[in-house]
């Protein structure tokens, strides 16, 4: 049995609890065996194993970004004119990052191939526990139909990037959710509206009929897993709860009616703040049309009133931050913003405790808990009294992901 004692620490366990200094916490094998406050009534020095003195460090559960797209390694319009190998080295750089940054869970909303995944589970590379979408469901000209006005032929997977799935009616979308399925997601991913950066189409667009929708939440559900939508406005939020639809992404356009029923029927919501703001800042120098940095900001402009609305409404709220490109290294800047609403406590929940819930992994990781995995983040700092103190990757001291150290700066 492999016994690690962190000693004087100040311990964020993701409950909402106050923070407790002088914590320690024993893990054995790789889950969390005990947790204290003081001094231990046996010296680790007799029971043998590692010991690391946090020296009064923050200790908190592993972060968790349930919106990411580690494979958009450019702004996704422009990503298929990438040569492979650079598509690759940019995955595999932002699936490190992503770890050494504290995340060590991702849920992946889309165009990441599943062997990035097996490469992270076989060893051969480091990474967070990854979730993945594969490619979004999409109705024609729809968000993840990429295609120009001008063009007719669909993109394929190759193997590192995984487009959209194009698919019209009943028949169609089964068969779409069927093929996401068998190419190794771990949940569907639908575009339920219109979106910023595809070509054809508006955000305040509902997209895929509620018949389409409900045919897809069916597949997922006979595969044991679930759907998660991308949706902007009312009407297609709407649609998403009526069909089953586990959580919403984005939901910038959201009003009080529609929070209410996401309350009522547990509907989770992932806003993602952080990719509307650099986008408005620099997509247009990352070669985004005008166009669609218009709809980036039509849609920043509503997004900390929809989270104020979410919130007021009791909607269970994890985070996702949605970077692309450039950005993918900055997953911890969207607890800075939704700290602007929820506060530093309660964006750090959203990043751990109702994550993990949304997840379905709340029984494992998410809190740091006796029984729970050691998924925990060992970290140079109060993000209490500074949040933005988690985009510094060097203040990230150790990280360990199922008790495995895979981050470890005390050497």
């Amino acid at each position: 049995m492999v016994t690690i004692h962190l000693l004087d620490a100040t311990l964020i366990d993701g409950t909402g609890r106050d923070p407790v200094e002088g914590a320690w916490l024993r893990l054995e094998d790789n889950r969390i065996a005990a947790i204290g406050q003081g001094l231990l009534s046996t010296s680790p020095s007799t029971t043998g194993g590692r010991v690391i003195d946090c020296a009064g460090r923050t200790v908190l559960p592993g972060l968790i970004d349930c919106h990411t797209h580690l494979a958009a390694g450019d702004y996704l319009n422009q990503v298929h004119l990438l040569p492979k190998p650079v598509l690759a080295a940019r995955t595999f750089n932002a699936i490190r990052e992503t770890l050494e940054s504290g995340f060590t869970t991702v849920r992946d909303a889309g165009f990441t191939d599943y062997g990035f995944k097996l490469a992270v589970t076989q060893g051969l590379v480091p990474g967070p526990r990854m979730l993945l979408a594969t490619g979004p469901i999409s109705q024609t000209g729809g968000h993840s139909d990429f295609r120009t006005a001008e063009e007719d032929t669909l993109r394929r997977p190759d193997g590192l990037y995984h487009p959209g799935v194009v698919a019209d009616g009943v028949d169609e979308v089964r068969k779409a959710a069927r093929e996401v399925l068998r190419r190794g997601a771990d949940q569907i991913k639908v575009m339920a509206s219109g979106g910023c950066t595809s070509p054809t189409d508006d955000i305040d667009h509902p997209q895929f009929t509620p018949d389409e929708l409900a045919a897809i939440v069916y597949e997922a559900t006979m595969r044991d897993t679930y759907v998660m939508a991308h949706a902007y406005t009312p009407a297609s939020i709407q649609n998403c709860i009526d069909a089953g639809i586990r959580s919403i992404e984005h939901g910038n356009g959201i009003d009080e009616q529609t929070a209410a029923m996401m309350r009522e029927h547990e509907t989770y919501a992932v806003p993602t703040i952080a990719t509307y703001e650099m986008l408005a800042a620099d997509g247009a120098a990352g070669g985004m049309p005008a166009d669609q940095v218009d709809q980036v900001k039509r849609v920043l402009a509503k997004a900390y009133d929809a989270l104020e609305l979410l919130r007021d409404a009791g909607v269970h709220i994890a985070s996702g931050s949605d970077v692309l490109g450039p950005h993918q290294h900055l997953k911890a800047y969207e607890l800075e913003l939704k700290a602007r609403v929820l506060g530093p406590m309660g964006a750090l929940v959203a990043a751990t405790k109702t994550s993990a819930e949304l997840l379905g992994l709340d029984d494992r990781i998410g809190t740091l808990e006796e029984g729970k995995l050691a998924d925990l983040v060992i970290f140079d700092g109060d993000p209490l009294a500074d949040i933005k103190s988690l985009q510094d990757p060097a203040r990230v001291h150790v990280v360990m992901t199922d008790g495995n150290t895979a981050v470890d700066r005390t050497r």
